[in-house]
């Protein structure tokens, strides 16, 4: 990527109607990929961009304590993620467990249900 593609790529994005925030030049990209048509000017790019995957373990207790805990975890883990410069964090909770605790996250924490996600193992 050149630095004259950003600003093409960035009204790409903005035509493609898809709500999410593209940030080509951001601490968290680690690749940009352009192709170019006979004219020189963008028309694809790849973007990859480091995100942060949170997960929980928690051994048997009643729920009220889970909840707790949980609690405890979540606002200290915010806090200290975003000390680290992060803005964003992701977790990817198996179908089986999205469909309750996936509620309560988004009841109890404020998180928000996001698109399927699929991934490459290289």
């Amino acid at each position: 990527m050149r630095e004259s593609d950003i600003e093409p790529l960035r009204k790409m994005h903005e035509l493609s109607g898809f709500a999410y925030t593209l940030d080509l030049d951001g601490p968290h990209v680690e690749c940009v990929l352009v192709v170019t048509g006979d004219d020189d000017q963008p028309i694809a790019a790849a973007i990859a961009e480091r995100i942060l995957q949170v997960g929980l373990l928690s051994a048997e207790m009643k729920p009220a304590a889970k909840m707790a805990a949980i609690r405890l975890l979540h606002h200290h883990m915010a806090a200290a993620l975003r000390a680290l410069g992060w803005n964003e964090a992701n977790s990817f909770l198996p179908p089986q467990v999205a469909e309750k605790f996936g509620r309560r996250l988004a009841k109890s924490f404020g998180w928000v249900r996001q698109w399927e996600s699929f991934a490459l193992w290289f």
